[in-house]
């Protein structure tokens, strides 16, 4: 070999060598800073499916953690609880070891069609902290997708410094439906494989009473050019709001039914002044601004019947605005819906902040439990409680709808991971997934 190669290559090695000393100095002088002599007992809260805060010693009340998505921390002495972000929860990818001394928290704002274990007691006792849309989790994210009390409430913004009126009065809407022959009903989905079915419902429904329905899903209407190539990205904008609020109807069907799971479909008309057609979580009406603000569909027989009622509300105008007294009377009785806004103080009404939060309640229960005698949480259905797919038409078990089998085959996998984790075996995923499905075979679940 050449000398000026072998010098070259004795170069190579030696800057290969300097990089991987400099990292590890790195890395130790990170976690010296960490455990300095005033930091040795903060307890590591270590997030496995990496969401919250990384590397940062967070102060919440009178106690400090240190959050990490650093997975090395999983046999540190100082690791005291484990969070996981519930759509990122997988079989395949998680800790070698359940330790009874380290906790688990579980944020999940989603649906079941996110992660379908997850509706199962069994997967859900892994956890002992919760953050979910229930009102009974220990960090609720019920109302994360209203933005505050002045969006529900005021016609005018009256109180911002800048318009951000929407609503369209009652008699301009009859001339749209006239004039233009707007339908008195707005329907737009692009999700059409839901747990829900909803679209099995518009299908019946449309027969009976027109709806304009502009998504994917059953699409019988086109938006124009500028909401048509980007609606699913202006949601929120003043756009597609001021779309949305000229239909006297909108239908809101969550994409799966759950307790407490609210989304911006309920939310967006009642903003803008169009009375939803809820179909969703069962105890919506807990949430509604006044008795009557929504129109849930569970309380007809079928699609005949609540479409006789939207043409009866159609051709009485006092009878209609009955369901909008929150925007013209600004009024709203409901104060289990006030008492929770005002619990928001004056942050922002932000997913980062609930992530925050929940950092801050996990971090002070173990240390709370690190001084007193340490408490038993297990998390149940109760935190996220969703029912097995129905035929929205029928209200029978949807069994020709594809996540009913989903439902039944995980209910074998959360019994089955439970096996695992509580006796500390290695999953291999292959193997997991056989065993699954021959217990979903055998009807052992």
């Amino acid at each position: 070999m050449p000398r000026k190669v072998r010098v070259m290559f004795a170069t190579a090695i030696a800057l290969g060598l300097f990089v991987v000393i400099f990292q590890l100095c790195l890395i130790l002088s990170d976690r010296k800073k960490m455990f300095s002599s005033d930091d040795n007992d903060t307890p590591v809260i270590l997030w496995w499916t990496p969401f919250g805060n990384n590397n940062r010693v967070r102060t919440c009340g009178n106690v400090k953690c240190y959050f990490t998505h650093n997975r090395t921390f999983e046999d540190n002495v100082r690791l005291k609880s484990i969070l996981f972000y519930g759509s990122n929860f997988r079989v395949r990818d998680l800790p070698s070891r359940r330790r009874g001394a380290i906790s688990w928290g579980l944020l999940h704002e989603e649906s079941p069609r996110n992660n379908p274990i997850l509706v199962h007691d069994e997967a859900l006792n892994l956890f002992n902290y919760s953050s979910t849309f229930s009102r009974f989790s220990n960090v609720p994210l019920t109302l994360l997708d209203l933005p505050g009390l002045e969006e529900l409430v005021d016609i005018k913004m009256k109180y911002l410094c800048t318009a951000k009126s929407y609503y369209v009065p009652t008699k301009e809407k009859s001339v749209l439906i006239h004039v233009e022959n707007l339908a008195p009903v707005l329907y737009i989905q692009s999700d059409c494989d839901t747990a829900s079915d909803r679209d099995r419902y518009v299908l019946e429904l449309i027969k009976h009473i027109q709806v304009d329905s502009y998504g994917t899903c059953v699409n019988n209407a086109r938006l124009n050019d500028r909401l048509k190539n980007n609606y699913l990205d202006i949601l929120s904008d003043r756009e597609f709001l001021s779309f949305v609020a000229r239909y006297k109807f909108t239908i809101a069907f969550e994409n799966a039914i759950c307790d407490d799971y609210i989304t911006e479909k309920l939310w967006r008309p009642l903003i803008v002044g169009s009375v939803p057609i809820y179909y969703g979580s069962p105890s919506f009406k807990d949430w509604l601004p006044n008795n009557k603000s929504a129109i849930s569909i569970l309380d007809f027989a079928g699609p005949i019947e609540l479409a006789n009622f939207l043409h009866s509300l159609l051709r009485n105008d006092s009878a209609y605005e009955e369901y909008l007294s929150h925007k013209l009377n600004e009024h709203i009785t409901n104060s289990e819906l006030l008492h929770a806004l005002k619990k928001r103080a004056t942050k922002t009404n932000e997913f980062g902040n609930y992530m925050e939060k929940f950092e801050c309640f996990v971090c002070e229960q173990i240390q709370k439990n690190n001084r007193e005698l340490k408490e038993i949480n297990i998390v149940t259905k109760k935190q996220y409680n969703c029912s097995l797919p129905r035929d929205p038409v029928t209200g029978e078990i949807n069994k020709r709808n594809w996540w009913t089998q989903q439902w039944n085959i995980e209910k074998c996998g959360a019994k089955l991971l439970t096996r695992y984790i509580t006796n500390n075996i290695s999953i291999n995923i292959n193997y997991f997934n056989e065993q699954k499905m021959n217990m979903y075979d055998k009807n052992e679940c």
